[in-house]
């Protein structure tokens, strides 16, 4: 009979335990979601990103599995900047791909002479490729903040809903840390398109996603880091 009530005994204090840890967010963290948001969504630099990955990419473009070299960077109040090379499995470049801001230039194998008019490649959308690298996430603008109806799921999703009712913006939390740590996003650009955004295996000492997935009109591509280097560079005067 002891056996039987200290493995009861056991079991409340885990069921306690578990049930205590079920959200990801305390009280203080879910009373302003806006200003969670303003601190998810803050601008990272001055830093600059270089590394290589590997990317498994499903569009018109192209589609397959490709190693590339990353280097991009950020300093705030200036144009976020991307130089990506993505290659062959054998070698032979695939693309070129340059992002200053909303200025986008892609060549490719297939297509010698630079294309200043794209907007994607391999399923990235290119006005967030630079963030996407730099592990900066999507979020909506202050406009947008204010005029969306923010609440929170029981599941700890937080969404922002329009006059109609219809979620723009969504964000799915983990805990990671002992902190909240996006790791997925939905957004809802127009009527007929919207983008995913899934992050996954951060950074035990920082982090970031060493993973990560988006899915939009223009594809679905599937990053994973191979090796990064941050560069924290000096503020300009």
């Amino acid at each position: 009979m002891q056996s039987r009530g200290r493995l009861f005994r056991g079991w409340v204090l885990l069921s306690f335990t578990l049930g205590s840890c079920a959200h990801v967010l305390t009280q203080d963290q879910r009373a302003d979601p806006r200003d969670l948001l303003r601190s998810w969504c803050s601008v990272h630099g001055p830093l600059e990103i270089k590394g290589s990955v590997w990317m498994k990419a499903k569009s018109k473009e192209a589609s397959g599995q490709f190693p590339a070299r990353v280097r991009a960077k950020s300093v705030p109040g200036k144009p976020q900047e991307l130089w990506m090379e993505i290659t062959q499995l054998l070698g032979a470049r695939a693309a070129l791909i340059e992002i200053r801001g909303h200025e986008f230039k892609v060549e490719t194998a297939k297509e010698r002479a630079s294309r200043k008019n794209a907007v994607s490649w391999g399923g990235i959308p290119l006005d967030l490729a630079a963030q996407l690298f730099i592990d900066q996430i999507p979020c909506p603008n202050e406009a947008e903040l204010m005029r969306l109806t923010w609440a929170w799921t029981p599941d700890d999703q937080l969404e922002g809903r329009d006059e109609g009712g219809e979620a723009i913006w969504r964000f799915g939390l983990r805990k990671w840390n002992l902190q909240p740590w996006v790791e997925k996003v939905f957004w809802r650009i127009a009527a007929d398109k919207t983008l995913e955004l899934n992050r996954d295996d951060p950074d035990p000492a920082e982090g970031w996603a060493r993973r990560w997935e988006i899915q939009s009109p223009v594809g679905q591509v599937k990053v994973r880091w191979k090796d990064r280097e941050k560069i924290e560079l000096k503020e300009e005067s």
